[in-house]
């Protein structure tokens, strides 16, 4: 980047002048990290995104005996204990201190404890859309997120014959392919792990189908002989 010092006049010579006026090339980025944080906004004004939706979706979080919940109260992001420079040259993260407030119930007590937590530092995007991580520069790197649902495709042609297959690509979780091999057998893949018989997926996932019997009641009219 070009360094102008006081006093100096920048002249143009090129004859070319910019059509169009160039944007922010990472404003994207800084309002969508803006909007994670909420760090400007008054706890109790947060909106349920980003953070604030994140910790909203964890807590409470309860006892195994049920006798004591946590209860999350809001965030706060401090003060970073060092500048950008000092990070950079002490190869240390920038970031806030990150600190939540719950409150603990007993069920049998009437009394509560609240107190803050610290749980870590958030990083800082300086001023170009970066950030410091063990004193280097880092960015982020936008990425296609395939959208959820149900999928249904060729998987190859053998012949005259045709084999398909399936995807199920939730929100949040693990991808599950659905196929048919040359035998006939419907296999199910999860997360691009090896093959298995359908007939064990559905197994595992639901009660209903845990036996053989149940199974084929999907499939086939059954009758008591």
């Amino acid at each position: 980047m070009l360094e102008i010092s006081a006093g100096q006049t920048v002249r143009n010579f090129g004859k070319v002048r910019d059509a169009v006026k160039i944007p922010d090339l990472v404003a994207i980025q800084k309002r969508s990290y803006g909007r994670f944080l909420q760090k400007d906004v008054a706890p109790t004004r947060r909106k349920c995104i980003g953070l604030e939706a994140l910790f909203r979706e964890i807590f409470p979080i309860e006892s195994y005996d049920k006798s004591m919940h946590l209860e999350y109260l809001y965030y706060e992001l401090e003060k970073p204990h060092y500048t950008p420079i000092e990070c950079r040259q002490l190869r240390l993260t920038y970031g806030y201190p990150l600190k939540i407030s719950c409150r603990l119930h007993r069920k049998d007590s009437e009394d509560s404890t609240e107190q803050a937590i610290y749980l870590g530092e958030m990083p800082v995007m300086v001023g170009g859309g970066e950030f410091i991580i063990n004193g280097a520069v880092r960015v982020m790197v936008s990425q296609l997120h395939r959208s959820p649902g149900v999928d249904f495709l060729i998987e190859s042609k053998e012949g005259d014959r045709v084999l398909h297959g399936g995807r199920v690509i939730p929100e949040r979780g693990s991808w599950i392919e659905i196929g048919v091999t040359r035998k006939d057998v419907l296999v199910v893949k999860i997360d691009q792990s090896s093959k298995i018989p359908a007939t064990i997926f559905l197994r595992a996932i639901d009660p209903d189908h845990s036996t053989t019997e149940k199974i084929l009641r999907l499939f086939y009219s059954t009758k008591t002989v």
